[in-house]
């Protein structure tokens, strides 16, 4: 059979539609709540794409070990948990958030730094399925035979709090791509960081991620270049996901993304901060 077109790391509803039930692909909702952690199951059970599984950000796809909350697992104990959805060498895997919470980037990026590219997003998520007529289950997915995922690292697309101290001491960018609403609260953000909102990089009209083309020139209006190094992040590494989605769209391929964010660096008093629009600290 075969998979799915897409256009770079993006798959329309339409798209998806016509690929249900094919051999080797497997569609994630990976729909969560900030503030309520069954938000997302509770929403699956409600209603989701016919045959996906779901895969609950903290529980099935975050390191339980880290003391930051929602880190990314190590790179072979991912590949076991995604192997139980039936994931493999060939499988092409779509995911799904609310695009509201952009945890289908989450997963996207993630695949990406196990070395597997045959994972695309839904553009527009739940909302844009629901928009195009797409089939609508409630029941869940039958349990799938387990997939064998080979781990081809690619550690430069995840930076650590040490990569982003050398970026510092480099002058190399960083993006904070923090919503408003978080941005505001925090009132600080990383020395020298751009401001890149997530939410900023959506498309009005049909709500899912801006042409590549918008991408290009609202980067060059920043300052960066295809060829230049970025690091992104935000408040856990998900918002930063989804602008390293776009980037990757766009053709940079240099981004990072910082993986604890804005909540482990805030965690070290003795990190440097600065105050938006003041003085660093």
């Amino acid at each position: 059979m075969n998979a799915p077109r897409q256009v770079g790391p993006l798959i329309s509803a339409a798209e998806l539609a016509a690929s249900l039930g094919e051999e080797n692909v497997v569609v994630l909702d990976v729909r969560w709540g900030l503030d309520d952690r069954d938000a997302g199951r509770r929403a699956y059970e409600a209603g989701h794409v016919a045959g996906a599984h779901y895969a609950h950000l903290e529980d099935d796809l975050s390191d339980p070990d880290s003391e930051v909350a929602g880190q990314m697992p190590a790179p072979e104990r991912l590949a076991r948990a995604l192997e139980k959805f039936g994931i493999g060498d060939e499988t092409m895997v779509v995911a799904y958030d609310d695009d509201v919470i952009y945890t289908a980037a989450r997963i996207i990026w993630m695949l990406a730094v196990l070395g597997h590219d045959r994972a695309a997003l839904l553009d527009g998520g739940w909302p844009a399925w629901l928009a195009a007529g797409g089939p609508v289950d409630s029941a869940p997915a039958p349990a799938p035979s387990p997939g064998s995922l080979t781990v081809t690292p690619r550690p430069q697309l995840r930076s650590e709090r040490e990569d982003v101290e050398r970026a510092l001491a480099a002058g190399l960018p960083l993006f904070d791509c923090r919503m408003d609403e978080t941005w505001d609260s925090a009132g600080e953000h990383i020395p020298g960081a751009r401001r890149l909102p997530a939410p900023g990089l959506t498309d009005a009209a049909s709500g899912g991620l801006e042409s590549p083309e918008r991408t290009r020139e609202r980067l060059a209006e920043l300052g960066l270049g295809p060829e230049d190094e970025v690091v992104l992040y935000c408040g856990g590494g998900v918002s930063a996901s989804r602008a390293w989605v776009a980037l990757r769209g766009a053709g940079y391929d240099r981004a990072s993304v910082y993986d604890g964010s804005w909540s482990e660096w805030s965690a070290h008093p003795e990190l440097p901060r600065e105050r938006h629009g003041g003085d660093s600290g």
